[in-house]
């Protein structure tokens, strides 16, 4: 439900904010279908993992900034460094991780049903440098 809440957030924050219309003005023609998913490599550092037998299973990392993160109508818009939640879908195994391990890792941002999940990770060596950017 969290990460509902914040794909929820990101749509808002970068879609266009609602106006008042006047019912006769003529209206803008309506926006593209929402593609089916878009899929992203980002590095990142493993910060929770799920309970043994939660679900959804929900993984909290730190990622890297994605440069070419796009919105549902295809904008690129690109995302920052942050924190943030993500589920991770059943055939991916988290054993062997553990919290402050660097991974690398794949997740599809499926628009149709504003959800995503991590498809793949894979642990990087512990020294791998990663860049968070500005504070």
């Amino acid at each position: 439900m969290r990460l509902r809440t914040v794909t929820a957030a990101v749509l808002l924050a970068l879609g266009p904010g609602c106006r008042d219309r006047d019912a006769t003005a003529p209206q803008a023609p309506a926006a593209p279908a929402a593609r089916p998913g878009d899929r992203y490599t980002v590095r990142g550092e493993i910060l929770r993992l799920p309970a043994p037998g939660a679900s959804p299973r929900e993984i909290t990392i730190r990622h890297e900034a994605i440069p070419d993160f796009r919105t549902a109508s295809g904008a690129a818009v690109g995302m920052k460094a942050m924190v943030m939640p993500f589920q991770v879908a059943a055939a991916v195994p988290l054993d062997g991780l553990a919290p402050g391990d660097k991974i690398r890792f794949r997740f599809v941002m499926d628009w149709a049903s504003s959800s995503s999940a991590i498809e793949s990770i894979e642990r990087l060596p512990a020294d791998t440098a990663l860049d968070y950017g500005a504070r």
